[in-house]
């Protein structure tokens, strides 16, 4: 039998599940190599469906068993960089945003005590580098413009919904920053999380 609450507990329900999936955060982790301060980056592992061999910060989705998103940041660098918990402090908070598919962000900044025992997880990481942060400071990135399209399916029933053409295209653009450092490339979410960290600190 349907009701008013069993109507109102499933679209709760539903909204936990939605706010908990659409959540990710990230750490922009910063250590000491020779007297600077530089930041670390991930080469995703070349196993992963999604974007194998991109440039990234440690992160992850919010899961339901994390206290808050910074809680999130820590345990997801901690699993990723195989490092202790209690290695990573976090300095603070850049303000949280939406990326361009829709998930929210929540962007951390902190540091990491040392690189001498990191067992990286390989099923998730191919390797790390590190980069120091006055080089971005001196560099600014560059931007390209990228296109984002929509078109229907084969089967689209366009015999049902008839005020839509067969060629119907939406398209909409947004800027897509990328860094060129030595032999690597840093674009896409990363690359915007870095621009906004690099002006922040340069305020």
């Amino acid at each position: 039998m349907i009701t008013i609450e069993k109507i109102t507990k499933q679209i709760q329900k539903k909204q936990i599940i939605k706010c908990v999936d659409n959540k990710a955060a990230v750490l922009l982790p910063i250590v000491h190599v020779d007297d600077q301060l530089e930041l670390l980056f991930q080469v995703r592992s070349k196993k992963l469906k999604w974007q194998p061999g991109d440039i990234c910060f440690p992160g992850g989705r919010v899961e339901l068993t994390d206290i808050n998103p910074e809680h999130t940041a820590k345990r997801e660098t901690a699993e990723e960089l195989g490092i202790a918990f209690n290695q990573i402090t976090i300095l603070g908070q850049l303000p949280k945003f939406i990326a361009t598919l829709g998930m929210m962000i929540y962007p951390f900044v902190g540091t990491i005590n040392s690189l001498d025992d990191l067992q990286l997880n390989h099923d998730e990481v191919e390797q790390i580098f590190t980069v120091p942060i006055k080089w971005f400071i001196d560099n600014q990135p560059q931007c390209a413009t990228m296109f984002l399209g929509q078109k229907p399916a084969d089967n689209f029933p366009f015999d049902v919904i008839t005020n839509r053409s067969t060629n119907w295209q939406k398209r909409s653009e947004h800027a897509v920053y990328y860094y060129q450092y030595q032999n690597w490339v840093i674009w896409g979410l990363t690359a915007q999380l870095l621009k906004f960290f690099i002006d922040t600190i340069g305020e």
